[in-house]
Order: C-alpha cells, then structure tokens, then sequence
C-alpha cells in the first residue's frame, strides 16, 4: 500500500518535484560531506598549531602595571602584584584549562579520527548496499536528501554527545534526546525512501530444461517426476527491513551448487553456523527452497523480485 502511494505520488508530481528532489539530495550531499571535511581540517590545524608550539591561554590586563600578562596563577608574571581574580573564577580554570597536556591533544585527535572514519565507512556502505546513491525516481531522490540532512544531524549531534571537550553532562543529555528524535526521523525517512524505489528484479540462477533433465553453468542433471527446487540461505532483520539472499543449489535427483569462489562460500557458512547467535539477536537466517513443477521445456529464470523469490518459465525455440 504505501508503495503504491509513493508510485502514484511519482507518477502525479514526478516532474514538477524534480528540481525540488535535485536540490534537496545534493544539500544532503553537501551537508554529509561537511561532517567529514570540517572535523578532520580542524585536527590539520590543531596538529600544525602543536607543532608550531602554539597554545591557548587566558590573558588579562594587570591591574597594577597595566600590561598583558598569561594568568597562570593569581599574581601577574611581570610586576608580581595580584590580578584580582575571583576565586570562582580561578576554580573554572584550574578545571578546564586553555593549556592542553599533550597527551590529551593525541588522545583528541585520535577519537575524532575514528569517529570521521566510523562515519564514513557507514555512510558509503549503506549507500553502497542500498542503491541511494542513484535515486530512481524522483520521489526516492527527494526522501533521500532528506534522509541524509537527518542522517547529517544525527551524526552531528552524537558526535556532540561522545566528542572529548564537547560540553557536560547536561548539554550531553540534551543532545543525546536530540539524536534519538532524528534518529526515528531517519527511520521513517529510510523506510519511506525504500518503499519508493521501483522493484528491481536479479536473476539469481537460469535452469534450462529439456525432458527430465536440467541445465544449470553447463552441468546437466536429471530430474525426478519433472521436479527441480532451488535452494537458497536467506537473511532477514524485521526491524530494519533487511532481505539478503545467497543462492545456494538447484536440486533434482542431485545438486548443482551456486556458491561461487571461497569467500561465498565462507560466509555462507559463517551465516549457517552461527544461525541461532545471529536469530538472537534481530537477523533471521533460514535456509528455503522454492521447488516448480517443470512439464514442459523452457528456460527458467530464478528471480528475485524486490524482497520475493519467484520463478519465470521463457519458452524455448522449439515451443514457438
């Protein structure tokens, strides 16, 4: 149902939503790419500061002598005299301190850097994975861009929560609610965004089919009572609308396996063995086989169609 709104809403507004769509999926574009670009220029400049032997420090005009002195402790650096500070105010600096230990700058630039590359590995993935780098429809383009200035927020306003010398706990607090209320913006987003995307169909595996005997990558294998079944592992999050098959074999009186080169078949295997761990913890992993009744010859395709396994008979030449 909510595909088919989103279809009709393309087909109704599709072309007057395009620039609108452009220009919302590039700011979010934009917006991503300044939450790498703005953190990592700013450790460069911490870093070439450091080096520089450049630091911060609290100044103040002493009151005696009238010249510029670094507030280190309660007297001035030049004439001795006392600069008059409050205490409370002495109390905030000697906890937070403009001067920096050098152990606490690397140890800064360090958790930044694994946060930028934390956020750039899950945003080109999932961008990857998912096909949202090319929006096919308008619509999708439009949501997208949204989903990435949520995405951009969210990530912003957890890096405010886990960031070193981003604030207190109440500040901390704050942000983090702010994070958890983007957060199911972005869910709803992602959701509507998938929904939106026209079915996409991969042929899994081509069986061709002569009397009782099928064809499957050249290797020939008959059938029993014109039969064939195609067996596949797959995986499925609920929560997150997650689907992923592995084609695994097509069966008749033997096997053919599918699983092509090792490291298919290792993890394929990693997924089998340690189903119940994985089913435990949100990603169901079952192992099915679709079987047809195959009476007449013809090619036929294994496809999946969106998040569906379904299979489609073509008539040889010889049928027509």
């Amino acid at each position: 149902m909510l595909s088919l709104l989103l279809q009709t809403i393309e087909n109704t507004l599709g072309s007057s939503l395009g620039f609108a769509a452009s220009v919302t999926f590039w700011v979010g574009v934009l917006m991503v790419a300044y939450l790498v670009v703005a953190p990592a220029t700013r450790i460069v400049l911490d870093i070439s500061s450091a080096s520089a032997g450049l630091a911060r420090h609290w100044v103040m005009q002493c009151p005696t002598c009238k010249r510029t002195a670094v507030v280190s402790g309660a007297e001035c650096e030049h004439c001795g005299k006392p600069l008059g500070i409050p205490w409370h105010v002495r109390l905030r600096n000697f906890f937070s301190p403009e001067i920096e230990p050098d152990w606490w700058r690397y140890t800064r630039w360090v958790w930044a850097g694994v946060g930028i590359t934390a956020f750039v590995i899950v945003t080109l993935t999932v961008l990857i994975q998912s096909g949202a780098w090319n929006p096919q429809t308008n619509v999708e383009k439009f949501l997208v861009g949204v989903a990435l200035i949520a995405w951009a927020g969210f990530a912003w306003l957890m890096g405010r929560v886990l960031g070193l010398n981003t604030g207190g706990p109440i500040s901390r607090l704050r942000d983090a609610v702010y994070a958890l209320a983007t957060a199911a913006v972005l869910s709803a987003l992602v959701t509507l965004a998938v929904a939106s995307r026209p079915v996409s169909e991969t042929i899994l595996a081509r069986v061709t089919v002569q009397g009782q005997v099928a064809q499957v990558n050249g290797q020939a294998m008959p059938l029993v009572g014109y039969l064939f079944g195609f067996e596949y592992l797959q995986l499925d999050h609920e929560l997150l609308g997650y689907r992923k098959v592995f084609p695994l074999a097509v069966v008749g009186s033997s096997s053919i396996p599918l699983v092509q080169g090792d490291w298919a078949r290792r993890i394929v295997d990693h997924f089998w063995e340690h189903a119940n761990g994985y089913s435990a913890r949100g990603l169901s992993v079952r192992k099915r086989t679709e079987q047809v009744l195959v009476n007449e010859p013809g090619i036929y395709d294994v496809v999946l169609s969106g998040r569906e396994v379904k299979i489609n008979r073509y008539a040889v030449p010889a049928d027509s």
